[in-house]
């Protein structure tokens, strides 16, 4: 240069350089460094998946859980209760008809349907005078009669335990169940449940005999 004069001398590279090379690395260096770096951007985007795929799996439980619960307990449904109208109150039942005493039935008694009524009892009693016993005893002047006094016929010991006689009335409350009057008696007739029915077939017991008993 001429003197006096200083000159800045530059070198230039004619192609940029890579840090690497810079630093003297070289470019094996250069490559390893972008794959990890690669790898971090990888393993990033993984983790934030896995994050976004965990916090919908939780919204999909809680959405879910509120329907559930909607669905089993719904609004308003103890308003809904407590709207339904009460059942109207069943009716008492009507008390039942006073049982008229048998004495006021036998004043007007028909004595041809209690003959009838008795049909059903021929099986087992006879009514004739001397009439022989069957599976029940001869029932022939049997009203007022004692009770099991009926001779050569076996009665049940609950019957000879039963003390009197065949009233109106004790006939009459036999005959509604006679197991029931008298448990063990080894009669099965079901019994008159009509009083009218028991009426009427006294009445005509009450003829069985050469002198009937007074009527009560």
């Amino acid at each position: 240069p001429p003197p006096g004069q200083s000159h800045l001398r530059l070198r230039l590279h004619p192609f940029p350089l890579d840090r690497g090379e810079e630093s003297g690395l070289g470019a094996p260096a250069c490559a390893a460094r972008r794959r990890s770096a690669k790898r971090r951007g990888v393993s990033s985007m993984d983790f934030n998946k896995l994050a976004g795929a965990a916090i919908l799996t939780a919204l999909v439980l809680m959405v879910i859980g509120a329907i559930g619960n909607a669905l089993v307990h719904p609004r308003g449904a103890a308003t809904a209760v407590a709207s339904v109208p009460a059942a109207p109150a069943r009716p008492e039942a009507a008390p039942a008809e006073p049982e008229i005493p048998i004495a006021v039935l036998l004043a007007d008694a028909d004595v041809e349907k209690g003959a009838r009524t008795f049909k059903k009892c021929r099986t087992c009693h006879t009514t004739e005078s001397g009439g022989k016993n069957k599976v029940g005893p001869n029932l022939w002047n049997v009203v007022n009669a004692a009770r099991a006094g009926q001779d050569g016929f076996s009665y049940s010991k609950a019957l000879r335990a039963k003390e009197g006689r065949w009233t109106y009335e004790s006939l009459n409350a036999f005959l509604v169940k006679p197991k029931a009057y008298i448990p063990g008696t080894k009669m099965v007739f079901a019994g008159l449940r009509k009083a009218r029915d028991r009426a009427d077939v006294i009445a005509y017991l009450r003829g069985l005999s050469d002198d009937p008993a007074p009527l009560p």
